[in-house]
């Protein structure tokens, strides 16, 4: 008698705990569509320079494997990158003689300067991480490979004349070159990047499946949404070594004196700067489930026999 007793506890035992137990283990192939935005800096080393920034948006493709709570997610994105830089305090004064021979100094200052710079990339994610009910989050690498990349720069110098001899300055004398907000422009050139390693870490839940009052979560085979905070630091260097011209600089021409200016990313100012990205955002992730082998079925422990089981695929007791 005691052992039919000890048998119908164990027994009880058993299919106390294999009602919270999958009989095997869950897993779901996912082909997911995904798109982010953010906010985007430039960090970098520019003496008197603040970081440039700008938006960061990514649009991608990837297969999501969801196993036991354990995620995994790998596969290509395209990345561009839009950035502004601040090109404030630019100012020179140039010694020079007028036509009748006088001395004077031209003092010239620059105004409403753009500088932009453009980035499109291939980012190769691969991360790992955990989905646990509406939670889930993603970390790893991310491999990027620069594309295209260009710079450009505008802005309006104003020149004036000054005289020792004569108390007030000169404005506005187009056969001295004394000009108010004449336009300038570097036109667009070409900007290499460097390839990156970005760290990638997202924090987030699924929109599709909430808990219901029973604690069972509904649509778990269906088409998932996930929402999710983003971080992106870029790892290495993205600014390639080279001998760029000033920032601002003049030369002297049969018209008069010539005025330049270059973007900051291609100028002096950045030769040997390190440059990394960091951008923050949202993510929107679309995952479709792939077509599995065999069926999957569940139970409800409550309607049930013990041990009743279909042949074949997955099953799991709720």
């Amino acid at each position: 008698m005691r052992r039919y007793v000890l048998l119908i506890c164990i027994i009880g035992l058993s299919v106390s705990v294999s009602a919270h137990t999958s009989l095997s283990p869950e897993t779901h192939h996912f082909v997911s569509l995904h798109g982010d935005l953010g906010f985007s800096m430039l960090l970098h080393s520019i003496d008197n320079q603040s970081p440039a920034k700008g938006l960061n948006p990514n649009i991608g493709v990837d297969y999501r494997l969801f196993h036991n709570n354990f995620l995994l997610s790998v596969g290509v994105e395209g990345m561009y990158g839009l950035y502004a830089n601040s090109l404030e305090g630019i100012e020179e004064v140039i010694p020079m003689m007028d036509t009748e021979g006088d001395l004077f100094n031209m003092h010239v200052s620059v105004s409403a300067a753009r500088d932009h710079a453009h980035m499109i990339n291939a980012n190769v994610p691969l991360l790992i991480g955990g989905e646990w009910g509406c939670f889930y989050f993603l970390v790893g690498p991310k491999l990027s490979l620069n594309l295209y990349g260009v710079t450009s720069s505008s802005a309006q110098v104003t020149t004036y004349g000054e005289y020792d001899r004569y108390y007030d300055d000169f404005y506005d004398m187009l056969n001295h070159q004394f000009e108010t907000n004449r336009p300038m422009t570097s036109g667009t050139l070409p900007l290499k990047w460097n390839m990156n390693v970005i760290a990638h870490l997202e924090v987030g839940g699924r929109l599709d499946d909430f808990p219901k009052s029973s604690g069972y979560y509904a649509n778990r085979n269906k088409v998932r949404v996930y929402l999710a905070g983003y971080v992106d630091f870029g790892v290495l260097n993205l600014k390639t070594a080279g001998n760029g011209e000033p920032l601002f600089q003049y030369r002297e021409t049969d018209q008069g004196l010539q005025f330049y200016i270059q973007p900051l990313l291609v100028s002096n100012r950045s030769d040997n700067a390190v440059i990394r990205n960091l951008s923050l955002g949202a993510k929107l992730t679309v995952a479709f489930p792939m077509a599995e082998h065999g069926k999957s079925y569940k139970y409800d422990s409550r309607r049930v026999k013990l041990n009743y089981r279909k042949r074949g695929g997955t099953q799991a007791l709720y």
